[in-house]
């Protein structure tokens, strides 16, 4: 288990670079980690997974510019999941499929609170890979309903409060309906929304922010991805206590 934990924390070291450079256009392999600051090379005892940020008390080592939070908190998060892949799903296609979309759900969440984006360079391949493991379970049926009905019951609540989410959220939603059939993609966009407002609400009541302040929906949806691929079971007695 501990080799599972570190070998995401290692996944969670390359999932940070891609929330850094993909925003940016930039190439996710060139040129080699770097101080976002001072541009200065990082050595090896600057590449450790949590260790290294903690060592150098959160500061770049050459420069003393402060290291974002979220360079240890995203090597965390991929270090937990992956190892609640390993005991939820076992070594398996399912667990495969899971692993892949679990890390493009954690790049697509802090790239869309820090950028309020959701690449279509992460959604749309994404959504092919979920259509390539359906055609493997034999659902691929399954798959492309998950996809139209998710993603297209967004495109309508968009096109009719345009203000309210991006046609980035249309996607996202479409590829998790892909992945995870319509039933749970219904339930990922009634739980985003849900935990949105928990958040969002008292934020405005505490003018935090106003309703000209953008937020992301993204993390949201993630969330309630998450919670549908790894506690599926929440979903069915959602369902069930709905009568559906």
């Amino acid at each position: 288990m501990l080799i599972l934990f570190i070998f995401g924390l290692v996944l969670g070291s390359f999932l940070n670079v891609l929330i850094y450079r993909i925003p940016r256009g930039e190439s996710i392999v060139l040129p080699p980690s770097h101080c976002p600051s001072c541009d200065h090379r990082l050595g090896f005892f600057d590449l450790f997974p949590v260790l290294s940020y903690l060592g150098l008390r959160g500061r770049c080592r050459y420069c003393k510019t402060p290291i974002s939070w979220r360079y240890p908190l995203v090597e965390l998060i991929t270090g937990g999941l992956t190892l609640l892949c390993w005991i939820r799903f076992g070594p398996s296609s399912d667990g495969l499929m899971a692993l892949i979309l679990t890390y493009a759900l954690i790049v697509i969440a802090f790239i869309d609170f820090e950028h309020q984006l959701i690449p279509n360079v992460l959604t749309l391949p994404m959504m092919v890979i979920g259509l390539l493991f359906r055609i493997y379970q034999g659902e691929i049926i399954a798959g492309i309903l998950g996809g139209l009905i998710g993603g297209g019951l967004l495109l309508i609540i968009t096109l009719l409060y345009p203000k309210g989410m991006g046609m980035g959220d249309v996607k996202f939603l479409a590829m998790a309906g892909v992945f995870l059939g319509w039933e749970k993609a219904l339930f990922v966009l009634f739980n985003g929304s849900f935990l949105g407002v928990i958040v969002i609400v008292p934020l405005m009541l505490l003018k935090k922010i106003d309703r000209k302040t953008a937020f992301p929906f993204g993390p949201f949806l993630v969330v309630g991805t998450l919670i549908a691929l790894y506690w599926e079971e929440i979903v069915y007695r959602i369902y069930g206590f709905y009568g559906l």
